[in-house]
């Protein structure tokens, strides 16, 4: 016969006794519970902003994302005296939206992506509210090259994730503005 003896054998313990043992054995992971939920915002805003953290199936991170973009971008023209196709709109309007909000200068960045994909669709007779969709047709019809759709396809997809509230480091909204003027450029060369 096995037995188990946690207190002393002839001392009987009372249900008042073992209740206050479990709640002072759990007094401190339930105030922790209580401080996380309470905070569970600014937490979370602060853990969007860990690149190497994952939390569930948010492994991607937008930094990543962008990682995997520019490496799949066509590298820049060497030719410095060459004219740069660039963003429409005012740089410095840029630089005060990085500074109040850097997902709204990578909304900024893409607008000016999506007028002229818009724009080449009028040119081009398709009749599309949603860029996603111009952008195939497009295709489709051999006026821009798929890794061009492809990736303003991903960009729509990173424009919503700073859409709806996931931290973006300046950096970051500056790396998705460099990737929006390489797009924007093939979107008016085409």
């Amino acid at each position: 016969m096995i037995s188990l003896t946690v207190g002393p054998a002839d001392t009987p313990t009372s249900w008042l006794d073992w209740t206050a043992s479990v709640l002072g054995s759990l007094a401190w992971p339930l105030s922790a519970l209580v401080i996380a939920l309470i905070f569970r915002r600014p937490l979370l805003t602060l853990l969007a902003r860990l690149d190497e953290l994952s939390w569930g199936d948010k492994s991607a991170r937008f930094a990543q994302r962008l990682d995997r973009l520019e490496s799949e971008a066509s590298p820049a023209p060497a030719e410095p005296d060459g004219p740069e196709i660039a963003l429409t709109g005012d740089h410095a309007r840029f630089l005060k939206l990085l500074d109040l909000s850097p997902g709204a200068a990578v909304l900024d960045s893409w607008s000016g992506v999506e007028e002229a994909l818009q724009s080449l669709a009028i040119e081009h007779a398709v009749a599309s509210p949603d860029a996603s969709d111009a952008g195939r047709t497009l295709q489709k019809r051999g006026v821009l090259p798929a890794r061009t759709v492809g990736m303003i396809e991903e960009m729509r997809r990173l424009r919503n994730a700073a859409a709806h509230d996931q931290a973006i480091s300046v950096s970051d909204a500056l790396r998705f503005r460099n990737l929006a003027k390489g797009v924007l450029n093939e979107i008016r060369l085409a």
